[in-house]
């Protein structure tokens, strides 16, 4: 069995640890051993991109085969920041120009080597031994559930490295990613890096390409290393430099940093040093040539797909995730050294988004104001993919745009021009007072506000400008938009009239009828990470109460979502996810149909149709969930209760059902990351009914987690009062609540009577005491004469195997007649040995004589 939503124990010990919680003190002795010189030299062979994988099957796509390769090797993705497999450049007229045409997208600064000369865009090639990439992030606030932890942004500065001399083949080229990361709510700073081959179109990294370093190499994928960490607050700087040098006649790169914390303190560093095996000796008989960072605005690399770029960058945590920013401020430089020169230059032109990397985010605006020295000025805004200077249509200097939004819990989406273009929008956030302040190139811009059961507006403006704007409640306008609140306050704007939040009046989330998106909300980076959930809540304590809801179901109409759709084989719509971020008293019962697919690039993330992120308290209860991936995920919290909910397997027709998340065979009911929380009186109809992990999910640091899989049997009529709402009865309409019924309990992996039921094992820690089966059970009593004490005898009956060295083995089986067999004992023959049993409605003895 696959449970591919989790990942394996780590490849190394001393993972990352810091994924917002505390990081053990176990865990930095074993990070700092990783960081010790000396890597383990491999000599020989062939030079990188020439071995072909043999993990993963031919068929699949490259980015497919790399995902599946990392799952082999048991990686954790927190530590991949992945190239992006889709390519977004294309060459015309002998210029590299994007095709990027809206985000998500890897925003910050990206020099493609494409200058504005006399009025026209001409690719250029320039060289150089060092990048440098500053960062300084004043503010900062982002929020995306799918990802590695909420609130955990990546912070990148990627070059692709050429001339790389292995084995005499000067041709090579690596990508060489230079990764802070930081997590706001914990204050936590780190630092990763990787290598990948960009040498081919394979990206494979063969284990001989690289001779000595600091960290881990992952063949046939990539390489990373772990750097050091700081606790900071903000504002803090992080200077990333990529050097290139020879070191020990072998082609070398250096990753540095100079980091300022908020404290004023700087430290500076090497943590990594990676030197290629040039020759495959252990003493190179001569130098290698000295290998060179390429920014080529001519031609794309050799891996025929993504151009040889500089970028700085700011993106989801990592994975091939996005990230939705909802408050930032920040400013970014890009520098290159030129050959022969010991000072660093800015780039002379730049885009306002990064084109090889993976990690994408939304909700970021960029101005500049060009000049000698230019800074790109990051903001929280809607992210609008354009020049940023010395490329033709760049617009420098900056128009402020603030918004004052009614209802607050609007959502607002922009694109350039005088008319509103659907095919471009980005989204905008809003603050949860409302207030939307964008900084923006001058220019033209088309803003749209729009919430369910209100008129949308739309608003053009054209100069620095001050507007407020109020939707009219309307309620023939129906749900076209997700229902989102930030907290207590916004509540009531997606609810019904009347509720206050109380225990005994609870707001009560709109509800009925059907709900059909907006096409805008179909928004998918290119790892098919969804941009926006049917419902999220963040930072709600008031009771709430969602019944009758509809499915929050969004066609992928739009040209680049449709795309990317149709590559991928996946259906043509989804219901989107419902997510509780901080949340409590939060009630979700009878709702008729919860649902939703996932992608199979989403493994290894914490997904579900219900997901629950250190939210407690809640309440989920006689729900239909029509399950394609996994119905429910929760991770920390307590006190939650999942009652009386019928989970079953429903998978979507699509060309390439395999490209759905645990499809075929693994759809999963749920997974349960927290502890103290209760699970009974559900119907489990799925391959896999439950999971506890053994590992965290976001900490990779081993967990036991302990919950209560079942109630001390009482009669149905029984009522148990949670959130206000009674619970009673029994899901197979028995007499008795108790535990689960468990479609797997009764099969020879979960024998009826073994107790308790642990699905298979993956329910680490205790399980259903009292599962609830559909007739009752009867023992079925084997008894044995005639063998020495203490011998091993087996009976099978009916696919069940027993053993036992006693003179007795009990199974437990509804009625029904069932066949056995005695297994052989070496010298002895049973009598009789096979038959069948009746079982009725008593217990049925067999007894069996040895001679």
């Amino acid at each position: 069995m696959t449970v591919s939503y989790i990942w394996a124990t780590p490849v190394r010990a001393g993972m990352r640890a810091a994924r917002g919680l505390l990081v053990g003190a176990a865990l930095f002795v074993l990070t700092a051993l990783m960081l010790l010189p000396g890597g383990v030299p491999h000599l020989g062979g062939s030079a990188a991109g020439h071995v072909s994988s043999t993990h993963a099957a031919p068929s699949l796509t490259t980015g497919a085969r790399v995902l599946a390769e990392l799952r082999h090797a048991h990686v954790p993705l927190t530590e991949a920041f992945l190239p992006n497999f889709n390519a977004h450049a294309a060459v015309r007229n002998g210029t590299i120009t994007p095709t990027y045409s809206q985000a998500p997208a890897p925003m910050g600064i990206g020099d493609l080597g494409v200058r504005n000369v006399h009025g026209h865009n001409v690719g250029t090639v320039s060289y150089t031994s060092s990048v440098e990439g500053t960062v300084t992030v004043n503010a900062l606030n982002s929020t995306y559930l799918d990802g590695y932890g909420p609130d955990t942004v990546s912070i990148q500065l990627n070059t692709v490295l050429t001339h790389v001399d292995l084995f005499g083949h000067t041709d090579n080229q690596f990508w060489i990613q230079n990764v802070p990361v930081y997590v706001e709510s914990t204050h936590q700073l780190y630092i990763v890096d990787n290598v990948w081959n960009f040498s081919d179109p394979s990206f494979n990294l063969t284990p001989n390409s690289l001779y000595s370093y600091r960290g881990t190499p992952v063949p046939p994928v990539f390489y990373f290393a772990n750097g050091p960490q700081w606790t900071t607050a903000m504002p803090f700087t992080v200077r990333m430099y990529n050097n290139a040098s020879v070191v020990n006649d072998r082609p070398t790169v250096f990753l540095n940093y100079s980091i300022t914390l908020s404290n004023g303190h700087t430290v500076t560093g090497s943590y990594d040093r990676v030197e290629f095996n040039s020759t495959g000796l252990a003493r190179p008989t001569h130098p290698a040539p000295a290998p060179t960072f390429q920014i080529d605005g001519q031609q794309l690399g050799a891996n025929g797909g993504l151009p040889n770029d500089a970028e700085v960058m700011i993106g989801g945590s990592s994975g091939g995730c996005t990230t939705s920013i909802n408050a930032l401020n920040a400013t970014m430089t890009l520098a290159t050294q030129p050959n022969g020169s010991s000072s660093f230059v800015p780039v002379p032109s730049a885009y306002n988004f990064g084109f090889d990397t993976g990690e994408t985010a939304e909700g970021i605006a960029e101005w500049t104001n060009g000049g000698a020295h230019p800074v790109a000025h990051l903001t929280a805004g809607p992210s609008l993919l354009a020049p940023l200077w010395g490329i033709k249509g760049a617009s420098l200097g900056s128009m402020p745009v603030t918004f004052h939004v009614r209802p607050a819990n609007a959502f607002v989406f922009a694109s350039a021009g005088a008319q509103f273009h659907t095919n471009t929008a980005a989204w905008a956030p809003l603050l949860a007072t409302g207030l939307g302040s964008y900084v923006l190139p001058p220019g033209a811009y088309s803003f749209e506000f729009l919430l369910s059961d209100h008129t949308s507006r739309v608003v053009h403006v054209t100069t620095a400008q001050s507007t407020a704007v109020t939707l009219p409640a309307n309620g023939s306008v129906g749900i076209d938009t997700p229902l989102y609140a930030w907290g207590n306050r916004e509540l009531a704007n997606i609810s019904q009239s009347g509720g206050n939040g109380t225990l005994g009046n609870p707001y009560v989330l709109w509800n009925g009828g059907t709900a059909t998106l907006d096409p805008l909300f179909g928004e998918l980076n290119d790892f098919l990470f969804p941009v926006f959930s049917g419902i999220l809540l963040v930072n709600t304590t008031a009771y709430v109460t969602i019944t009758n809801a509809p499915a929050f179901f969004v066609s992928y109409t739009l040209p680049v979502e449709a795309g990317q759709i149709a590559s991928a084989g996946l259906p043509n719509g989804n219901d989107l996810q419902w997510e509780f971020y901080n949340a409590r008293h939060v009630s979700v019962v009878q709702n008729p149909v919860v649902s939703g697919w996932f992608s199979t690039s989403e493994a290894g993330t914490m997904v579900g149709n219900l997901l629950f992120w250190n939210s407690s308290d809640n309440l989920v209860a006689n729900n239909t969930f029509q399950d394609a991936s996994v119905a429910m995920f929760v991770y920390g919290g307590t006190h939650n209760v999942v009652s009386a909910n019928s989970i079953a397997v429903s998978v979507p027709v699509c060309p390439s059902p395999t490209s759905i998340l645990n499809y075929p065979g693994n759809e999963t009911g749920l997974v349960l990351s927290a502890n103290g929380d209760l699970v009974y009186n559900n119907a489990f109809r799925v391959p896999v009914p439950a999971v506890t992990p053994t590992t965290n999910v976001l900490t990779f640091v081993p967990s036991s987690y302990v919950d209560r899989w079942n109630v001390t049997p009482a009669p149905a009529s029984h009522v148990r009062v949670v959130n206000g709402f009674a619970l009673s009865g029994n899901i197979l309409g028995g007499p008795r609540e108790a535990g689960n019924f468990w479609s797997t309990y009764g099969t020879p992996s979960n024998p009826y009577g073994s107790l308790p039921f642990n699905s298979s094992g993956l329910i680490s820690t205790g399980g259903d005491f009292h599962p609830l089966t559909p007739r009752p059970l009867h023992a079925v009593v084997f008894t044995e004469t005639g063998l020495p004490s203490g011998t091993p005898w087996t009976v099978t009956l009916n696919g069940t195997v027993r053993s036992s060295t006693g003179n007795s083995i009990t199974f437990w089986d509804p009625s029904g007649a069932y066949g056995y067999a005695m297994s052989p004992v070496a010298g002895f023959t049973a009598h009789p040995a096979t038959g069948a049993v009746l079982v009725g409605t008593g217990p049925t003895s067999v007894g069996v004589h040895w001679t």
